[in-house]
């Protein structure tokens, strides 16, 4: 798997709700749930259901830092 596959993915799954799970250190995991928004050329954007937009890199789910569930 490499960047333009989870792009293209990606891509076809604008609008649909999307849970990123990212895996920081010490242990600690962050839960987000919200809307997949917008893709640009290095990183991808959610729309949380409380309204905040977080960001994200395809470089952090090819390193596995963040898990995708759609």
């Amino acid at each position: 798997m490499n960047i333009k596959n989870i792009r293209n993915y990606l891509k076809t799954k604008i609008g649909s709700s999307i849970v990123v799970m990212y895996y920081g250190s010490r242990n600690r995991k962050e839960v987000y749930r919200g809307v997949l928004c917008k893709l640009y050329t290095n990183i991808f954007t959610i729309r949380l259901y409380n309204g905040e937009v977080k960001s994200f890199s395809y470089i952090d789910v090819l390193t596995k830092t963040i898990q995708i569930c759609i």
